[in-house]
């Protein structure tokens, strides 16, 4: 069996690289960035990936009617599903553990104009307690811990109604390139089945809904039973 990476590493790691680069992160809506690797990755890959999966949760979001509704965007980096959900007249609270994500998260809902029901802090999944809500979304966050488990029960425990999971993953040479990535700037990533992933929301009382297979990443909606 591979040797468990202990989760504080794991949560270290992660920081430390989207840290490195945040501002390019968020620019890679419009493929652009900064540091050359970066705005390569944003034309070729995270532009298209980013765009399709923000859509495909918008349309998710409100086909639920999330107006009135509390959510928590949990690794929400700079902002963009946490404002779409505030759109729909949701109140969002948006945490990641990337300081400099949180700032770029909280510029863009001021100029929004969305600042009154999109809030950002800084929160790290494993060691600080999920605030409650009724839908609570991650998106881009569970390939970045190998232990799914207690992560999940925390967040199904603190969820009143609906979780939305969406991982990246895309076809055999798109992981192979993200672990080469992830060796080339020393952070941790993990591909879990949908399968085992809905295994373990169900054990903490949640059932699947529905399963969206996109162009490089997976939707997994869960309702609680």
């Amino acid at each position: 069996m591979p040797r468990r990476v202990p989760v504080d590493q794991e949560v270290e790691t992660s920081r430390r690289y989207f840290s490195s680069f945040a501002e390019d992160y968020h620019r890679a809506f419009d493929g652009g960035g900064r540091d050359r690797l970066h705005r390569l990755i944003n034309r070729l890959f995270r532009r298209k990936t980013f765009q399709r999966r923000t859509d495909t949760i918008a349309r998710l979001l409100e086909s639920a009617g999330v107006e009135g509704k509390q959510v928590v965007d949990l690794g929400s980096g700079s902002g963009e599903v946490s404002l779409v959900a505030a759109r729909l007249g949701a109140t969002v609270t948006g945490l990641d553990i990337v300081p400099e994500m949180v700032e770029i998260a909280r510029r863009e809902a001021e100029r929004a104009g969305l600042a009154d029901r999109a809030t950002f802090r800084v929160h790290d999944i494993v060691r600080d307690a999920v605030p409650p809500a009724d839908i609570a979304l991650m998106v881009g966050v569970i390939e970045y811990y190998g232990d799914l488990d207690p992560i999940l029960r925390a967040v199904c425990r603190a969820t009143r109604d609906r979780l939305i999971i969406c991982d990246t993953r895309g076809p055999w040479w798109r992981r192979m390139l993200r672990y080469g990535l992830a060796r080339l700037k020393r952070f941790y990533l993990h591909y879990h089945s949908p399968d085992a992933v809905a295994a373990i929301a169900r054990g903490h009382g949640f059932h699947e809904t529905s399963r969206i297979v996109g162009h490089s990443f997976t939707v997994m909606v869960f309702e609680r039973r």
